[in-house]
């Protein structure tokens, strides 16, 4: 299944917090891409973020351009991060939360009609994907982050040659795993939505825990007082079975709303196909 990867992007957001005694290779990557900034006349501003409040100022800021002005940022997001507190911004010694992250991302990608790629380059940015909630705008369209701990020597090493081939090449994901891919994982809004819909089917409309629903739905319905015949069973039951069925509105209706208009790249059967033959 080929998912949608084109995006439009004109400027580069690379935010940094990070303790005074580590900026060296923060200085000597941000020269390479005021470098590349003039040769590809890409947008590029580096920005020390002081505080939580001054990021969700920034991002609310970004927001705002892209729904007014048309700007496409890129985000870069330079500093560290905690598996459990969220991002850690050094100048206050505080922790903006993932959740929180989560919520600001979401107006930002929204306001940039789903093109928003976020490099998360901070130990355990993947966890920014964790709430994740299909009723509401996907909080980025695509985003580039570790699991785990990343090292700053594997950063120094690759984020500046990624940005270069990516803005030469517009390929996103030949420059990620050419760049990128030892490290961080690509995670793609689309693809959020193929797993929590697949994860939903599995979950509520198969096998043992959709026919445990079923009788659960059946019991709710005869206990209002309906007479409990074998025609009624019967029709109450299909019935059920029918409204628990897997359509292609139940996938649009979530795609509608988590990919910002976007058209998605599958449909439910495809879906389905996935799921009937036991792939990942």
């Amino acid at each position: 299944m080929q998912l949608d990867t084109g995006f439009s992007c004109n400027s580069v957001i690379w935010l940094t917090s990070l303790p005074d005694s580590e900026l060296g290779p923060t200085r000597r990557m941000v020269e390479d891409m005021e470098s590349l900034k003039a040769e590809k006349s890409i947008g590029f501003q580096h920005i020390q973020v002081t505080s939580a409040a001054h990021l969700k100022s920034l991002l609310a800021e970004l927001s705002y351009h892209a729904s007014e002005n048309g700007m496409r940022p890129l985000l870069h997001f330079d500093m560290h991060g905690n598996k459990e507190e969220g991002l850690h911004i050094a100048q206050s010694s505080e922790y903006c939360s993932w959740d929180e992250l989560y919520s600001n991302l979401q107006g930002l990608n929204q306001a940039t009609g789903n093109n928003l790629v976020v490099v998360g380059a901070a130990c355990f940015g993947l966890r920014s994907i964790m709430p994740i909630k299909l009723d509401k705008p996907a909080p980025f369209f695509v985003l580039l982050a570790p699991e785990e701990e990343v090292y700053v020597g594997f950063l120094e090493d690759n984020a500046v040659g990624f940005y270069r081939e990516l803005f030469a090449s517009g390929s996103l994901d030949a420059t990620y795993s050419r760049y990128l891919s030892d490290e961080f994982k690509y995670f793609h809004c689309e693809k959020m939505l193929f797993i929590v819909v697949a994860k939903y089917i599995r979950t509520g409309c198969k096998g043992k825990s959709a026919q445990e629903r079923r009788e659960r739905l059946l019991t709710e319905v005869f206990s209002q007082g309906m007479e409990k015949t074998e025609g009624n069973l019967r029709s109450v039951r299909n019935k059920i079975k029918k409204g628990l069925k897997p359509d292609q509105a139940l996938l649009d209706r979530y795609a509608k709303t988590f990919l910002v208009g976007r058209s998605c790249s599958f449909n439910m059967q495809q879906l389905l196909g996935v799921l009937d033959g036991d792939k990942p």
